[in-house]
């Protein structure tokens, strides 16, 4: 089965965006020429091209855990580290400060600690707030 143009550029943007493959590689695995993927790359009028939806990706939260996730399992292996962790959680935790946002974490540890105290409080009540905590953390965790 033969994939269409507008399927093989929307794969083509994954691969790039989300698999950080080269122009080349996509080519070859699209069969298309490496032309055809640079002027994909560029992106359509109106959009941001893949190179800047790229650093956003890899710059989003959940990806700045997953490089740190696979440093910790490199170094545990007795590997040196490959990147200045504490300069990379210094500067997520400024992003957060700037954001005026607070980490799914954060939340989490705020609705236990808050949860705790009002099932002491009102048992009943507390059972109706986790359940609204739990849509929340579902709905905070998407936006990340």
């Amino acid at each position: 089965m033969s994939l269409s143009r507008d399927k093989k550029r929307t794969l083509g943007e994954r691969l790039f965006i989300n698999d950080n493959m080269t122009a080349k590689a996509i080519a070859h695995e699209l069969n298309v020429t490496e032309a055809t993927v640079c002027k994909w790359r560029k992106g359509r009028p109106g959009e941001k091209n893949w190179d800047i939806r790229r650093a956003e990706v890899l710059s989003a939260p959940h990806k700045i855990k997953e490089l740190l996730l696979k440093e910790l399992e490199s170094v545990a292996s007795g590997e040196n580290p490959k990147i200045k962790t504490d300069a990379l959680a210094k500067i997520s935790k400024v992003m957060e400060t700037l954001s005026g946002k607070s980490s799914v974490q954060v939340v989490i540890t705020v609705f236990k600690e808050f949860d705790n105290w009002m099932a002491e409080q009102e048992p009943e009540t507390a059972i109706k707030f986790t359940k609204w905590h739990k849509l929340f953390l579902h709905y905070k965790a998407s936006l990340e």
